[in-house]
This record gives C-alpha cells, sequence and structure tokens, in this order.
C-alpha cells in the first residue's frame, strides 16, 4: 500500500516568493516511499520550523530552526528573550532600503553570573559603565614544564617559588612580550587587559628534576562603549548600563544587501505590499541537554534513558539519531483530503501519487505527466483551480523523473510566477526555464 504524507503549515501568513505570493497555509501531498519525498523535503525546509536530533553518549544536542512571518510597516522587531534586534527600513523602488538596525542586549546579571550569547555560555567577569569582560564558562586546562600557547598568546613560566605556591612568567602575544616578570599565586586570576585571555595557575608537581605547571585559561571578551562589538565587528557598541541594556548599532548600513544575515537570524522581505513589508525570519540555535535518566528537550521532544542507550521520542513515537522533525506535520488521509479550503501543493506523477492520479482520470491537468513526457530531466509545473473547492488552488510538481520533479520542486520556490504551466530542466544541478 502507498503512503501519502499529509503536511499541515500552521503559519497564519505565508508568502514564499518576493515576486509572487504563493499558497498561504498550503497543503502538501507527497508519497512517503519514494524519492520524492527526499526532495519534497526542499520544500519544507523552507517553509516548516524543524528540530534536528543528535545524540552523543549522554549528550543530546538540538539543531533548532524557527521560521516566522512578521509584516512591518517601517520598523521590524525581532524579540528574542532578554534580548531585541529593531530594523529600521524605507520603501524604496519597490525594494527596501535599510535605514538603522540596532541589537539591545538586557543587563540582568552581576558578576559571577553567567550568561549566554549566541549559543555560547560566558562568565560575567567585570561590569561597569563603560565596560564588560565576560569570559567563556568552560576553559581548558593545560599542563606545561616550560610554557603554552592559546588564542594567539604564549605565557612562558620562568620561576617557581620552593613551596611551588608561587610562579613568575612572561606573556607574549604575536610573538611580542606584553607583560614581563609576573607573579601570580596558586588559584588566583589573571586578565590580560585590553585583551583575550585570562588563565589561572592552579598546581605544580615536580617530578625529579621537571616541573610541571597546570594552568586552567579561558578566551575573554571586552564589550566596551566607543568600541566594536567583539562577537560581531560590524556592530559598534553605543551604550553600556543604560537602562540595564548593551546597545549595538550596524555600522555602514548603506552597504547592506536585501537579505540580512544578523547573529543567528536571516532576515528576509518577502514581499512589498502597499501599507507593509512582510518579512521571513529565521532563526537557528542550539540546545544541549545531559541525560541521566528522563528529559524533556522541548517542543514536544522527550529523551529516555534504556541502559547506556539514549532513546528520542516525537509525538509519541521513537526517531533516529540525526532525524530531522518538521513542527506543524500531521499524517493521515481523509476520506476526501482534496475538499479542504486551503491551497494545496502535490509532488509526484500519477505513477507515484495518488492524488494526481485522481486529476488524470478526471481530466483536469493542464499537462499530463509520463515516464516519456515531458521528457528526460524536465518537470512541470502546473495550477489548476480545486475542483472540490472554487477558493483554492492545486499546484502539481512533477516530472518524468526524480530530476524533473526536482527541478520543479526548485523552481516553485525560485522562478515561478503564478503561471498556469511552467515547464523547467534540471541541467547539471541548474534549473533552467524552457
Amino acid at each position: 500500500m502507498k503512503i501519502i504524507m499529509r503536511i499541515f503549515l500552521l503559519i497564519s501568513m505565508l508568502v514564499i516568493s518576493v515576486s509572487y505570493a504563493l499558497p498561504t497555509e498550503p497543503v502538501i501531498f507527497v508519497n512517503k516511499s519514494t524519492v520524492d519525498y527526499e526532495n519534497a523535503k526542499i520544500l519544507m525546509d523552507n517553509l516548516y520550523s524543524s528540530r534536528e536530533i543528535n545524540v552523543n553518549e549522554d549528550n543530546v544536542t538540538v539543531v533548532i530552526k524557527d521560521i516566522n512571518y512578521i509584516p512591518a510597516k517601517n520598523k521590524l522587531e525581532i524579540n528574542d528573550n532578554d534580548k531585541k534586534l529593531i530594523i529600521e527600513f524605507s520603501k524604496d523602488n519597490n525594494g527596501v532600503k535599510y535605514e538603522d538596525i540596532y541589537y539591545i542586549i538586557n543587563l540582568d546579571f552581576k558578576e559571577g553570573d553567567e550568561v549566554s550569547l549566541f549559543n555560547k555560555s560566558y562568565i560575567v567577569e567585570d561590569v561597569n559603565s563603560k565596560y564588560i569582560i565576560l569570559k567563556e564558562k568552560d576553559g581548558k586546562e593545560i599542563v606545561t614544564n616550560k610554557s603554552f600557547e592559546y588564542d594567539g598568546y604564549k605565557v612562558d613560566v620562568n620561576m617557581v617559588s620552593d613551596d611551588l605556591n608561587t610562579i613568575v612568567v612572561d606573556i607574549y602575544k604575536d610573538g611580542k612580550i606584553i607583560k614581563k616578570m609576573l607573579k601570580l599565586n596558586k588559584g588566583k586570576g589573571y586578565y590580560v587587559e585590553g585583551g583575550t585571555l585570562e588563565f589561572v595557575y592552579e598546581n605544580c608537581t615536580k617530578k625529579g628534576r621537571k616541573y610541571y605547571f597546570t594552568f586552567k585559561v579561558y578566551s575573554t571578551i571586552k564589550i566596551e562603549e566607543g568600541e566594536d562589538y567583539p562577537l560581531d565587528n560590524r556592530f559598534r557598541v553605543e551604550g553600556i548600563n543604560k537602562n540595564d541594556k548593551i546597545e549595538l548599532e550596524y555600522k555602514d548600513v548603506n552597504k547592506l544587501g536585501k537579505k540580512l544575515s544578523l547573529f543567528n537570524y536571516t532576515i528576509v522581505p518577502e514581499n512589498i505590499y502597499e501599507d507593509y513589508v512582510l518579512f521571513k525570519t529565521i532563526k537557528v540555535s542550539e540546545k544541549k541537554v545531559k541525560v541521566e535518566d528522563y528529559a524533556y528537550i522541548g517542543g514536544g521532544i522527550y529523551a529516555i534513558k534504556k541502559g547506556k542507550e539514549i532513546c528520542i521520542y516525537y509525538k509519541g513515537k521513537r526517531i533516529k539519531n540525526h532525524e530531522k522533525i518538521y513542527l506543524g506535520l500531521v499524517d493521515g488521509v481523509d476520506n476526501n483530503p482534496l475538499n479542504i479550503n486551503k491551497d494545496i501543493i502535490l509532488i509526484g506523477g500519477p505513477k507515484v501519487n495518488r492524488f494526481v492520479k485522481e486529476l488524470e482520470d478526471k481530466g483536469l491537468l493542464k499537462v499530463n505527466i509520463t515516464n516519456k513526457y515531458p521528457g528526460n530531466n524536465i518537470g512541470v509545473i502546473q495550477k489548476i483551480k480545486n475542483p472540490y473547492n472554487d477558493n483554492s488552488n492545486i499546484y502539481i510538481l512533477a516530472g518524468s523523473n526524480r530530476w524533473g520533479t526536482k527541478a520543479a520542486i526548485l523552481a516553485f520556490l525560485t522562478k515561478y510566477k503564478g503561471e498556469d504551466v511552467l515547464k523547467v530542466e534540471w541541467k547539471k544541478g541548474v534549473v533552467e526555464i524552457r
């Protein structure tokens, strides 16, 4: 029995192409047992938020991809917990001109607190009205009998006290000495002023005539008012601790193109209307969870440890390692699934998609798809009125072989402008309109 997968997109406002507004809340039908399902994932990756699960021993890493469509008149605001991205823009010759971009990080931490910036954890070392120093949470332990190098620095041990509690070191940066004869006591840290290194002298052991020194080494960042933001030098730090926040401003907004890649966001103006611009925002992040027995990962995903194996479940079903979950999907077929008040996308020809076969039998297809027509590596996009619902359209994306179908899918996302029939061809990895 052939399996058909019905896919619902649960987003209230969906426009995919800047040049043409594709279906709002489309339903995709694809035969899951064929290669067309793999090709359908190209559509799904563009339309659906997703979660990719990766299990490594006791640790579960979730790659989170969230897609949203946001209408904005002249200012797009994206709120992300304690952070806010503000993009001011104007419409310019049927396009978008960016005027100013700000990134605001709310400050609600003190020295010693743990904070997270772009999927990395830091410890707050110092906070004042002009700068903030953050130290990476998980440093690196280094054991050496003389010197070590880290992040462009070299630390050279010159002397050690008889009780091994104190050492004297020289510090080099890019081959040049920047601190000479620095005395360090065991357990005390040293931050290289104006640099990106902090290290702690932890211990010293003697074996024969040799001494072995143990250091804990950390990369650090300094966020300083009036200077470039160290995690993205396209931004300048405009203010610190003003109303408990860090405010960053994009330095050269006039050189920006249409598509923005800012921090962990990709932002694209999908369609420009008279009263507003519809932006597509894609946020990619990671979440790591250590599973000792049982853990809720989030988004309806659970992890259970069975013996030495971590098992992942979503909607009651076990999923494979490295499997991608598309949010908002529903499996199943109704008695008459085409009779819905939504636009429908059918992927594959009549031999692999029974709904395309149904429309072909009714004589409703504008182009009949066979193994020989439209031809090798050629695909067709066709749009017809839904015979069961006058308020919706049906889009058929199919070809004479898998490459023709793939060409139709890619063209649907990038080249389609609402034509009733559009023929495309896959040529050495490039889709061309015929």
